[in-house]
């Protein structure tokens, strides 16, 4: 039994520790700049529930639009509720390829689709466009799936998902996120409560 529980114990922490913060977008190649004056960024699923922490916009944002001192970043749900939304700025932190704000956590589960996107209101801006069709790639988290740019003209507003742009994005927005506790996780702690509960010794 302690053999067991030494096990169950090893799975636990070695699993907690994999359970570390992460970017949705990691990087990207062929970009193009494309114009826009809406809510400009993409869709995706997640493979697993994850928790959003943080909201953001790629620093090149700022790059490609040098007279831009802020944008707003939303998170929508498929029902195309606000989830959460934040202002970014230059200031703000740079982690990697993008800078982040803080936000209340969001917990994301699989099966439906979310839309992140940027907007100015400044008027038109330009944004990196990355798309298959002329030799981009973006390069996605391991919880990201089902890729597609997502757009919506007009103010600020929950991007729709554009036909034919699977694998595509409109960069802009990025986020941070925790993925939850895995099965064997949940599962391990459970077997230790119940160790616990019933007078084994650990040690």
């Amino acid at each position: 039994m302690r053999f067991l529980l030494s096990i169950v114990m090893l799975a636990v922490v070695c699993s907690a520790r994999a359970q570390g913060t992460s970017q949705a977008i990691l990087g990207y190649t062929n970009a193009i700049v494309g114009l826009f004056s809406g809510t400009a960024g993409w869709t995706f699923q997640v493979t697993n529930a994850v928790t959003v922490t943080e909201l953001g916009c790629l620093a090149n944002f700022f790059v490609n639009n040098p007279t831009a001192n802020q944008v707003q970043v939303g998170l929508w749900a498929s029902d195309h509720s606000l989830l959460a939304s934040s202002s970014i700025s230059p200031t703000n932190a740079q982690v990697e390829l993008s800078l982040y704000d803080s936000i209340a956590p969001v917990l994301l589960t699989p099966g439906q689709p979310y839309y992140i996107g940027v907007y100015y209101p400044g008027g038109l801006v330009g944004l990196d466009v990355v798309t298959p069709t002329i030799g981009g790639l973006v390069f996605a988290s391991t919880h990201i799936v089902s890729l597609a740019a997502a757009y919506s003209p007009g103010g600020f507003s929950w991007p729709a998902m554009e036909a034919g742009t699977i694998g595509a994005a409109y960069l802009g927005p990025n986020f941070r996120y925790v993925p939850e506790p895995s099965s064997i996780v949940l599962f391990g702690l459970g077997v230790l409560w119940l160790a616990i509960r019933r007078g084994f010794k650990l040690l």
